[in-house]
Parts: structure tokens; C-alpha cells; sequence
């Protein structure tokens, strides 16, 4: 499993985009999560998939819309046959001046979730016919860019948040949370960056929440939680990731390529190779 942070450049004067994005078997992608630096609300328009936030795996299936803040790692994993979303992403500036108390007001429901929230809201839900309507107006007023559709998005936008905020607000939760959850994936970050920087040597649970200046069991509770897997199994994953490239590639001996990506024990290597490709490493080679 991965973990990578997408760079999609808003517009500094618009920092809003919509979408009409195909979910295939061929970008799938289900052992890597991403996160990214502004919000995003998906509604699936056809097909079926599960998506991986916060240790959570939601069935999505049309009709059902999904929100990520700007913390979440999430990923996917398609079901059948290709999904037709609508993916609309906007950075909190773009709903919130920094100065704006009142603004600020509509972005509650990515940063205090209620007891009740989810990620997923269902097709059945009230609110969820609602937010649809909202976000297909949103998409013609992106596409035909009549005089104004920025108000126009803008304008729906906050009708969209304003729902969920009815929905789901939750007054003891704290601000400042959404603040200490960017940190801590700021963190992760870079522990995920120091472990595919040294997955051939021994590395340690410790030394690695080192790197994300966290303790180990902290770094242990909370990279289970974003990832869902286990610190051990992730650095197995990208061994065997490597491994099956230099298989493929090379003309190196399976001995040389196990030593060479971490594994000093060459049955436990082939153990683990056949358990997550399949096959054993021999039969990767050509």
C-alpha cells in the first residue's frame, strides 16, 4: 500500500474544479491512498466500488455521494464494471476568507464531524437527493460558463454545505482538530517518504515513528487507521513491490533480489512473495 498526496493546481483566483471523472480497471489503483490540500465532494453517477477513508470501507453505488476534507487519505477499488463519477474539488479559501468568521461557518462539515457523520451519504438519506441536484447545477454552470457562474457555483456550493451542516453538526467538536489531523498526515508523509527510501535496510517501527516525530505506538494506532494495514505489512508490500520489478528486469538471482530488498531469509521471502503475488518469484522471471 501507498500513500502519495495529490498536486491538482486550483486556480489562485478560482480554486475550484468539477469533473466528470471514469473509474476503470486499468487506473485502478487499490494498494495506494492518496490525500490532498483541498476538499472534495464525489457523486457516483453509475457503478459500483469501495471506497477506504479513516479505516472505514464504504460501498458506493449510484446515487451516493462522498466527502474527503483535506486530511483524509482515501482510496478505491472498483467492483464490476467502470464507475462515472462527478468529482468537484474547491480549497477552503475559496468558500473562507482567512478573516471571515462568519464564512469560516460553512466548512464545519470537514472539519467538526458530528457522532452521527460518515463519509458516505447514502442515496436513501434525505439530504443526498438534495446535494445531487446541486452538484449536476454546479456541473452545467462549469461547462456552459454562462454571465456569472461563478457566483452561480459559489452560491451552490454553499447551499451544499449549509445542508450538511444541518445534517451533521456536532458543536463540541473543536477547530483545532482539523489543524492537529494536517500535522500528523504531514508526518505520515514523510515516514511513508523514509520508509520507501530504506525498505532495503532493517528498519524499525521506532525508528520510523522517529522520522514522523511520533511515538511508536501512536505512529503504530494512527498509521493503521489512514492506511488500513499494518506498519510491518506496509514495508513487506513495497519490498515485494520492488522485488517483482527487479524480477521482471534484471537478470539478478531470486537470492540476490530478496538480499537486495530487505529479506534476509530467503524462505520467509518466498513465503511471503507467493502469499501476495500468487505465484513464487521464480515464476516472475522471464
Amino acid at each position: 500500500m501507498k500513500l502519495v498526496r495529490d498536486n491538482i493546481a486550483l486556480d489562485k483566483d478560482f480554486p475550484f474544479q468539477i469533473s466528470e471523472v471514469i473509474l476503470n480497471h486499468e487506473n485502478s489503483c487499490p494498494d495506494t491512498f492518496h490525500w490532498h490540500s483541498y476538499f472534495e465532494i464525489t457523486y457516483v453517477q453509475k457503478g459500483q466500488g469501495n471506497y477506504f477513508v479513516n479505516g472505514q470501507e464504504y460501498m458506493m453505488e449510484p446515487g451516493d455521494i462522498i466527502i474527503f476534507n483535506n486530511v483524509e487519505a482515501h482510496g478505491w477499488k472498483l467492483i464490476g464494471e467502470d464507475m462515472r463519477l462527478l468529482v468537484m474539488i474547491f480549497s477552503p479559501e475559496f468558500v473562507a476568507e482567512k478573516l471571515s468568521v462568519f464564512d469560516s461557518e460553512y466548512l464545519k462539515p470537514f472539519v467538526e464531524r458530528g457522532s452521527n457523520f460518515k463519509n458516505r451519504i447514502g442515496s436513501e438519506e434525505p439530504v443526498s437527493h438534495e446535494i445531487r441536484k446541486g452538484i449536476r447545477e454546479i456541473y452545467a454552470e462549469w461547462q456552459q460558463q454562462k454571465e456569472g457562474y461563478p457566483l452561480m457555483i459559489k452560491a451552490n456550493i454553499l447551499r451544499i454545505l449549509t445542508m450538511l451542516i444541518r445534517t451533521y453538526q456536532d458543536e463540541s467538536k473543536s477547530g483545532e482538530m482539523l489543524n492537529e489531523k494536517k500535522t500528523a498526515m504531514k508526518r505520515l508523509e514523510q515516514a511513508i517518504a523514509y520508509i520507501d527510501t530504506h525498505y532495503s535496510e532493517k528498519i524499525t517501527l521506532d525508528e520510523v515513528a522517529a522520522a514522523a516525530y511520533m511515538s511508536s505506538n501512536y505512529f503504530s494506532s494512527y498509521f493503521r487507521k489512514v492506511t488500513g494495514i499494518s506498519f510491518s505489512e506496509y514495508v513487506t508490500r513495497i519490498r515485494i513491490s520492488h522485488a517483482r520489478e527487479l524480477l521482471r528486469d534484471t537478470d539478478k538471482s531470486v537470492t540476490e533480489i530478496a538480499m537486495e530488498c530487505g529479506f534476509h531469509n530467503i524462505s520467509n521471502f518466498y513465503r511471503l512473495y507467493k502469499k501476495h503475488v500468487g505465484k513464487p518469484p521464480r515464476n516472475e522471471k522471464r
